[in-house]
């Protein structure tokens, strides 16, 4: 590795000096080993111009060989240097790498999302073959390792780069489809805690050679060999597993201690691995990309900048601040619940009656630990208001634990419920016995359905995991140093801005700017998008709704409102800025906007902050000189500064850039307890008002603010990646389409959601 400080994860090399030969054709070839290109973008200039491409009405179809010759195929040379060809370049070089890679028997394919990068999978040899116990048969388990690949272009630089990611290790189960249920012979007997087919995701297909060679593996979708007619053996077809099996199995909770290591090392330790064994070496590689780096991409002075260390300041009760939300929660929240009483009410299982208990009395007396009466952290400190006990008639305790639904619902209707005090603000704590990965939809559906009962009623519920709550509890029976109270205080905080308050504020001199976050989430196949609406800058949330994906003339219609709403508080907004989970269509959704804006007779810029759902996984951002300190020395950290951030040029979306957000402001003060986070990949884009150019100033002030609105996260004390214009947006989107009544949330000021 270099001396250079700062680097990407990223391979450069540069494209051919001269045309490269490809082949296309309208039919597809006999073999049908061909590349159909759907798309019009994918089509290079050079074939656009040609006889075989015109007359080609309706949907497209365009197939392709690229660099190999096919009977019928016609031969083009295309520019790889004309940026207009540069998705069909993108595809050529997946496509050639995926065949030269093909040569070691050992690496697995696949595509990794809609852009459709190569994927590679590889067993992972220093992992040892994990065995487990599945309806009394020992099951074997063995992880694999997964990078992705992409070839992109670096405007920065103005040279190609091939990206290097080391993506989230699977485990493949070593039972076939076939045998995921065991040999069950009795069609009665219940198979509710068994694996089926249904459940499954992604398989690993093993064709059998005839001639003793080993397998030929494939990763793919089984829905996908059923939908396209794709011949496979079930009993030579292992699964992959996810989430939903893992429940089944039991493994879906960590065992062991936490590590608490650079997620950085071993994620640079992995794709350098990579990078060495299969590709900076091979000869074949290094002919196809030419000049190909031997070491990963540094980036330069020019493109890098820092956020003010003023940025991440927060402030707490009795005008304390400080800029880490452990350091200062203690101090009481910025903002107290408005209500001078909240009272608890437990929703439990008869079984965990004395939890319960115990529970209300953690947060009302702050005893979960051996503590002088002033240290006890009490939910009143969080909160700023006085706590106490509802009443006994209030408290709910059922019996079924996998439908607590109708107890609940029949308890809510007695009179006590009907004679609540408007002057006390009512806390539902939730012992929920039912796991968050439940597969029953009744289960599944249990926490949602029980929230908007309460809600009903304007009373906030904080749920936690029951099972989860009780063994940490008995854990730490007799140790010394308890965790769980760092859950208790996540806990109260939540509280605290359910109930109204706000636990911390930025430390930032109020500017009345009007900020919109727009967040998703996939539910049953459909997706939904979340809305919030902030009027100035201390991230404050002053409204919220959510919509179906295909609503967004209505989302827009609530732009509306609340432009006007903000202009008749505050002068009418000199630009409109928008936090988006995903990339703008210009085309349909900023025609929309712009069309909105023309009706309010506002001509204004309208900036595009696109901001990953997601840490970025693929494209990270090194600091070689970055180190951290324990009890046990001085370790190599590879994390870079807080508030740094990269640009990485003009893409087709807008600008894009990188933006470290961490809690590394020092190597003197950084703990590994705040964990190690990857960089958030931002794209901005401006439409509307006076073009498309964005000044310093106010990419500046963009990335600030998503850097400021990732800190105001009231679910945790832990820092967040991702700003709360996105996340809240998103925690809507997951809830509000399992509710009945669309409008049951109460105040605007309470963040039930949380």
């Amino acid at each position: 590795m270099d001396n250079t400080q700062l680097f990407l994860n990223s391979l450069s090399f540069r494209y051919p000096t001269e045309p490269v030969t490809c082949y296309f054709s309208t039919k597809d070839d006999e073999e049908k080993k061909t590349d159909m290109l759907k798309s019009i973008t994918l089509v290079p200039e050079e074939v656009k111009a040609l006889s075989l491409f015109v007359g080609i009405g309706g949907e497209l179809k365009l197939y392709t060989t690229y660099e190999k010759q096919c009977k019928d195929f016609t031969p083009v040379a295309v520019d790889f240097n004309n940026p207009d060809n540069e998705d069909y370049v993108k595809r050529y070089y997946n496509q050639r790498l995926k065949r030269l890679l093909s040569k070691h028997e050992n690496l697995m394919f696949t595509q990794s999302g809609i852009t459709r990068d190569l994927q590679v999978w590889e067993f992972n040899q220093s992992a040892p073959v994990q065995m487990l116990k599945y309806l009394g048969r020992d099951v074997k388990l063995w992880t694999l390792d997964r990078f992705t690949l992409k070839v992109r272009f670096n405007a920065a630089n103005g040279s190609p780069y091939l990206l290097i990611a080391s993506d989230r290790p699977a485990s493949i189960l070593g039972l076939p489809l076939n045998k995921l249920d065991g040999d069950v012979t009795d069609p009665f007997t219940d198979q509710s805690k068994n694996l089926t087919a249904s459940m499954v995701n992604k398989v690993m297909i093993r064709k059998r050679h005839s001639d003793g060679k080993p397998y030929d593996r494939h990763i793919v979708s089984l829905q996908t060999l059923h939908e396209k007619n794709i011949p496979y053996v079930a009993s030579d077809t292992l699964p992959v597993l996810n989430r939903e099996m893992k429940h089944v199995l039991g493994i879906d909770s960590p065992t062991g201690g936490r590590d608490w290591s650079s997620k950085y090392v071993k994620y640079l330790e992995k794709i350098t691995y990579f990078k060495e064994k299969y590709l900076t070496n091979d000869p074949d590689i290094k002919k196809i990309f030419v000049d190909l780096s031997q070491n990963f991409t540094p980036v330069a002075d020019s493109q890098l900048g820092q956020m003010d260390a003023t940025k991440r300041m927060l402030r707490f009760g009795n005008q304390f601040k400080n800029d880490r939300p452990q350091d200062g929660i203690n101090a009481g929240p910025a903002r107290k619940c408005p209500y001078i009483e909240v009272r608890l009410i437990a929703i439990y299982h008869e079984d965990d009656k004395d939890y319960a208990a115990k529970l209300l009395g953690y947060f009302r007396n702050g005893n979960y630990q051996d503590q002088d009466e002033a240290k006890r952290k009490r939910l009143e400190r969080y909160i700023g208001t006085t706590v106490g006990y509802a009443h006994q008639s209030l408290h709910i305790c059922f019996k079924d634990s996998q439908n607590p639904l109708p107890e609940i619902q029949n308890a809510m209707m007695q009179q006590a419920y009907n004679s609540l005090d408007s002057n006390i603000r009512y806390v539902g704590i939730y012992l929920s016995p039912i796991h968050k990965y439940a597969s029953g939809i009744i289960a599944s559906e249990c926490y949602y359905k029980i929230k908007e009962l309460f809600l009903k009623r304007g009373i906030m519920t904080q749920c936690i995991d029951a099972r989860n709550m009780i063994a940490a509890i008995n854990r730490e029976k007799d140790c010394r140093y308890k965790n769980f109270i760092y859950t208790l205080q996540n806990m109260g905080i939540a509280i605290c801005a359910k109930t109204g308050g706000s636990p911390w504020l930025l430390d930032e001199t109020t500017r009345k700017e009007l900020v919109i976050g727009i967040g998703a989430f996939k539910t049953a196949g459909e997706q939904f998008i979340g809305a919030a609406f902030s009027f100035d800058n201390t991230g404050v949330l002053c409204d919220y709704d959510y919509f179906r994906t295909s609503q967004f003339r209505e989302l827009v219609g609530k732009i509306r409102l609340n432009i006007i709403h903000f202009t008749s508080i505050n002068n009418k907004p000199e630009r409109l800025i928008i936090h988006y989970y995903k990339k703008l269509s210009m085309r349909k959704e900023a025609t929309q906007i712009l069309e909105m804006l023309a009706s309010l007779n506002l001509d204004i810029p309208v900036y595009v902050v696109s901001i990953n759902k997601t840490e970025s996984e693929d494209l990270v951002l090194f600091d070689s000189q970055s180190t951290y300190s324990d009890r046990n020395g001085t370790h190599q950290s590879l994390m870079p500064m807080s508030g740094t951030w990269a640009n990485l040029g003009r893409v087709r979306e807008g600008y894009r850039y990188l933006l470290c957000n961490n809690t590394r402001y020092g190597d003197d003060r950084f703990r590994v307890t705040d964990g190690f986070p990857f960089p958030v990949k931002l794209t901005i884009c401006c439409f509307g008002g006076n073009g498309t150019d964005i000044d310093t100033a106010t990419v500046e002030l963009l990335i600030g603010q998503v850097y400021q609105f990732s800190r105001i996260y009231w679910r945790s004390v832990r820092q967040q990646g991702l700003p709360v214009t996105i996340k809240y947006p998103e925690m809507i989107a997951e809830i509000m389409p399992h509710f009945d009544n669309p409008t049951v949330y109460p105040e605007k000021g309470c963040l039930w959601f949380l």
